[in-house]
This record gives structure tokens, C-alpha cells and sequence, in this order.
């Protein structure tokens, strides 16, 4: 977590690596298991050290995959998190998984003794805004060709760690016609 951490937000301080250190603890969960459920509030920030999780939104009693996170990944539920209400989306283990978890109640009295923490908390509120941005504009400007190219340009685990059911939901289509467009990209290049 701390080489996660410091790639994207610089060298952390032993001292304030200690305390944060001190807040996270370990958790596993199976294939199949949920790590958070529609309608719970979310109280942690999770950092995925092995497997792969995703988050789907139940759009009209049709579940969508809207996340997808291989390890290594820190991810929340932030408008759950921070507006202190039931989540709308739900985590699911695709794999068996191991976590180190962090109570979101504990991080934020750490802010108060330690600045690099706070700033650390920020960076990351930052990357996961822009990773959002990111994602909404691929969501309403991309077609589903499109998406799936991106997600083979910019994220190509994803097919090794997901079902192409889920991928499909992700880009806005079925799994008939994802086939279609898997074989058709396949017979042009061929």
C-alpha cells in the first residue's frame, strides 16, 4: 500500500506512515462475496492487495457494471463516505481478494495530527475525482465501440479478471452483441 500510496502522492514520512499504518487492517473475502451491499453506508476506503472487485449500480432492477479495480487499487464508495448515506452502488468480489482496510472515522481524526496524512487524503480525493471525470465523459461521449477500445488501450486486465457479461453491462450493451463486436473487430483484422 505505502509504494501504492507514494506513487501517486510522493514520499511519505516514516512517522506518518506508522499512523497510518496503525488505522488499516487486514481483511480477505471470496469470489462471489460482497464487500459492500446496495442500501449500507460506506465507512471504509479500501485498498484491494490481491483480486478484483467491481461496482454495479441496479438501473431498473437491471445490474450495471459501472467500476471495474484490479489489485493494486484503492477505491471507496465517496458520496456514500462523505454525505454519511445508504450507498447506491454495490461491491463484488469477481475473485478471492485480500484488503487492507481503512475506517474512514479513524482517517479523518488523523487529519488533525498529521499533515502529510491530510495531504495524502486529498491527492487521492483529487485522482479518484478526475478518475470519475474520466469515466463519465467515456460513459456519455463514447459509443460502445469505443468504450471497448478504451478499456483494451487503457485497461486490459479487465479482460483477464472479468466475465464478459459484466464487461458488456459496462459498455452499455448485451453480451450477444458484445460477441458480435469482439468478432467483428477480430475478422477486420485478420
Amino acid at each position: 500500500m505505502r509504494e501504492y500510496l507514494e506513487r501517486i502522492t510522493g514520499v511519505i514520512p516514516e512517522k506518518d506512515w506508522k499512523l497510518f499504518k496503525a488505522l488499516a487492517f487486514q481483511e480477505s473475502k471470496k469470489r462471489g462475496d460482497i464487500l459492500l451491499d446496495f442500501n449500507k453506508k460506506c465507512r471504509h476506503i479500501w485498498f484491494l492487495r490481491k483480486g478484483a472487485v467491481r461496482k454495479v449500480e441496479n438501473v431498473n432492477g437491471m445490474m450495471k457494471t459501472t467500476h471495474f479495480y484490479v489489485a493494486p487499487f484503492m477505491f471507496t464508495v465517496y458520496r456514500s463516505l462523505l454525505r454519511d448515506v445508504p450507498s447506491l452502488m454495490s461491491i463484488i468480489c469477481e475473485e478471492d481478494c485480500e484488503f487492507d482496510v481503512i475506517p474512514y472515522s479513524a482517517l479523518t481524526k488523523l487529519y488533525n495530527q498529521s499533515h502529510t496524512i491530510e495531504r495524502i487524503g486529498r491527492v487521492m480525493a483529487e485522482h479518484q475525482y478526475i478518475e470519475e471525470f474520466d469515466l463519465r465523459r467515456i460513459l456519455l461521449n463514447f459509443d460502445a465501440l469505443q468504450r471497448y477500445e478504451y478499456l483494451e488501450t487503457n485497461q486490459p486486465e479487465i479482460f483477464q479478471h472479468f466475465q464478459l457479461k459484466d464487461i458488456a453491462t459496462f459498455l452499455g450493451i448485451t453480451p450477444v452483441s458484445l460477441s458480435r463486436l469482439r468478432k467483428s473487430r477480430w475478422d477486420k483484422r485478420s
